[in-house]
């Protein structure tokens, strides 16, 4: 195992490490709210029952809804 190591902080005045910055952002900002299936055995599995994951910095902001799955699709999952 590879020891763990501190990495350097980045450095934002440089502005090729803004602009990435603000691209993956960008990306992930694109990502939220959606609805997420459960996959179990590959399969995308869609419930009507969700679990919703909110921002905990701003309540208001849903990160995603999350199929819930129930107690056979979790038996299902763990064969």
């Amino acid at each position: 195992m590879i020891p763990y190591k501190h990495e350097p902080f980045t450095d934002f005045s440089q502005e090729e490490n803004k602009k990435a910055y603000e691209e993956a952002l960008a990306l992930v900002q694109g990502y939220l709210g959606q609805d997420y299936p459960l996959v179990i055995g590959g399969e995308k599995i869609t419930t009507e029952d969700k679990i919703t994951s909110y921002n905990p910095a701003d309540k208001q902001e849903v990160i995603g809804r999350v199929s819930k799955a129930s107690q056979e699709l979790a038996e299902q999952a763990m064969q």
